[in-house]
């Protein structure tokens, strides 16, 4: 079940925004005021439907992040909004200051409303110029600040950093916490989609942002390439006649020899996987919506992952299905050692040639058993 769906997706609209500074060299984060109201809304929802393509995370068994989130989108008598920023500003700095990976830059926390319901988006820009352009000065040079003693946010220089250097924007989640009410399973958890661009290219949570929000992948590598291949497989049989005949016989074979080939898998890229497979796919082939469908199903719509498990293309036994219907059961010794040869005449037409010292059984069937092909 993805996080948000196409039509919640285009409905998101920011209720609330508020960043600090963060930087390796203060023990302390630089707490700024509240922006209020929102400015740049539609620049930082681009952002946030992005980060909604991201892998999927649920929080770990007794984490804390749920109920300090809560109390930030809570509504009415003792806002807590800014206070509860601050603490999840503090807990970043907390996490990471001894990570030297760390770079400076500002930790943003949103309250984001779809259809009514609340939601959170954290993202932390790193960037060295952000520091410098984080707060209004005064023609003396100093900090401008508000009612309360923060210093007032200059986010017009900081929106100039940000669409200059689109790569600041190095980790961000979107969370959505779980409703007692909701109709689906799913909906009843705290889940949360997290892009971390520093990760690499399967774009993993570093550890820090891991310890930070305390979080696990919702599922594991090794679960994640069994849907994968799966995914394939069942993509395959819906389009025999699309595919190579070789592929349309034996898919199982052909998706864990492209595993076997390929490092991981990239959600952004599902024809670069396909195509490894079938040997080459058009981008408007039919089979290629079928798989994107497949993956969604079993909830791959928005996953980048490196394969783990992948079972190796060389299985023990194999099964020969005849356009007869005439099905042959042997192991992968048997045609290593020429037991059984299988022979590919011009035309299409196969000969196979089994060579047996004797039957070990011959009887007769009041139906044929049922072997799917």
């Amino acid at each position: 079940m993805t996080l948000l769906n196409d039509e919640e997706t285009g409905a998101l609209a920011i209720e609330r925004m508020i960043f600090h500074v963060v930087r390796p060299e203060s023990e302390d984060p630089l707490f700024l005021a509240e922006v209020d109201p929102p400015q740049f809304t539609d620049f930082f929802v681009e952002r946030v439907k992005e980060t909604v393509k991201g892998a999927a995370y649920h929080f770990a068994p007794g984490s804390g992040m749920p109920a300090l989130l809560r109390r930030a989108l809570a509504v009415g008598d003792g806002d807590e909004f800014v206070k509860v920023s601050r603490e999840i500003a503090a807990r970043f700095k907390t996490k990471v200051k001894t990570d030297r990976r760390f770079a400076p830059g500002v930790l943003m926390l949103f309250v984001l409303n779809v259809g009514g319901e609340r939601l959170a988006a954290i993202i932390k820009y790193e960037h060295q110029q952000v520091i410098s352009y984080s707060y209004l000065k005064d023609e003396n040079g100093n900090p401008v600040l508000d009612a309360d003693g923060n210093p007032v946010p200059d986010l017009k220089s900081l929106m100039d950093t940000f669409t200059k250097d689109r790569k600041s924007m190095q980790k961000s989640a979107v969370i959505r916490l779980g409703r007692a009410g909701a109709e689906h399973e799913e909906a009843k958890k705290d889940r949360l989609v997290v892009i971390d661009h520093s990760s690499g290219r399967y774009r993993d949570a570093s550890q820090h942002y891991v310890n930070f929000l305390d979080i696990k992948r919702a599922m594991e590598q090794t679960e994640m390439t069994q849907r994968l291949e799966d995914a394939a497989v069942e993509a395959i049989k819906a389009h025999k006649d699309e595919v190579p005949r070789d592929v349309a016989l034996a898919p199982k074979r052909y998706v864990r020899e492209a595993m076997a080939r390929m490092d991981g898998f990239d959600h952004e890229k599902p024809e670069e996987f396909l195509g490894a497979i079938v040997q080459g796919l058009a981008p408007e082939a039919p089979i290629l919506k079928t798989f994107q469908g497949k993956l969604s199903g079993c909830g791959l719509a928005t996953e980048a992952f490196q394969f783990e498990g992948a079972r190796k293309p060389s299985a023990d036994f194999r099964k020969v299905v005849t356009d007869e219907k005439v099905v042959l059961l042997f192991s992968k010794n048997h045609q290593d050692e020429g037991v059984v040869k299988i022979e590919k005449q011009e035309g299409g037409g196969v000969t196979i040639t089994v060579q047996s010292t004797g039957l070990a059984g011959e009887d007769e069937l009041d139906r044929m058993p049922r072997i799917s092909d």
